[in-house]
């Protein structure tokens, strides 16, 4: 009876409530290929839009933050394993990873752009004018979705990091490139000559989702409810806006 009670009791135990978690410290996942977003600088540190915004959070939620870098195929199970505790690195809140993760509220949404080279003045982007030409974009982004629910037949290159599309693209190795619109004027900028933007393609919901957001484990609600409160705390003060100023010239918000 001793033992059958003890087991009860700890079966009690293990089928209550969870307690939440004690946040003093969170650490971060990026893929930091996505200049101005998140890069890798000379000092092999991870730098940009994200992270200093990410820094900002971590000041309002009075929590220690540390960054890591993911190559992005692997972030969503890299997070659901415990590698990290949050996802902070351009992720569109998707219907299909809002089944796998938690979002937050969003913090910013751009257009996704078709890009192609300078010398190129065919603005025609049909599939029956990029027949024998060749795409380009990063794997696993909404991006990739969009080329393949749209552009069945079309020679898609896909690749590891945000910026190698547009590298190939500069190099000659592909003729289009499909990504974000400020990832492609920082290349852009720092590749004069190179390529130009055709146009923007329309943020279709089941496609694109509303925006950008950080991802948590689904469990981690507690954490989710910490940073929607410091995103509305650095959209009030002027935080947001005045870290945006810094990399941005239009208001990437969205809203």
């Amino acid at each position: 009876m001793v033992r059958f009670g003890l087991a009860l009791a700890v079966g009690v135990l293990l089928a209550g409530p969870v307690a939440a978690k004690d946040w003093t410290a969170v650490r971060f996942g990026m893929d930091a290929t996505y200049p101005p977003f998140e890069s890798v600088n000379s000092s092999g540190q991870i730098v940009g839009f994200e992270v200093d915004y990410a820094k900002a959070l971590c000041v309002k939620m009075k929590v220690t933050c540390t960054f890591q870098n993911q190559d992005w195929d692997g972030v969503i199970p890299a997070l659901l394993s415990g590698k990290f505790d949050v996802i902070f690195s351009s992720m569109n809140m998707t219907p299909t990873r809002a089944q796998r993760v938690l979002f937050s509220e969003m913090y910013y949404a751009t257009a996704p752009v078709w890009v192609t080279s300078a010398a190129n003045k065919n603005d025609d982007v049909s599939i029956g004018a990029l027949k024998g030409k060749s795409v380009g974009t990063q794997s696993s982004t909404i991006f990739a979705t969009y080329l393949d629910k749209n552009y069945g037949g079309v020679d898609v290159k896909l690749y590891p990091g945000g910026d190698e599309p547009f590298m190939d693209l500069a190099s000659g190795r592909i003729d289009y490139s499909v990504g974000d619109i400020l990832v492609a004027q920082k290349f852009i900028e720092g590749h004069a000559g190179c390529c130009r933007i055709i146009k923007e393609i329309p943020r279709t919901p089941d496609i694109f989702g509303p925006g950008v957001g950080a991802a948590f484990r689904p469990d981690d609600k507690d954490l989710a409810a910490m940073f929607n409160k410091a995103i509305a705390e650095a959209d009030a003060d002027g935080t947001y806006k005045a870290i945006a100023a810094k990399y941005f010239t239009i208001d990437i918000r969205g809203k």
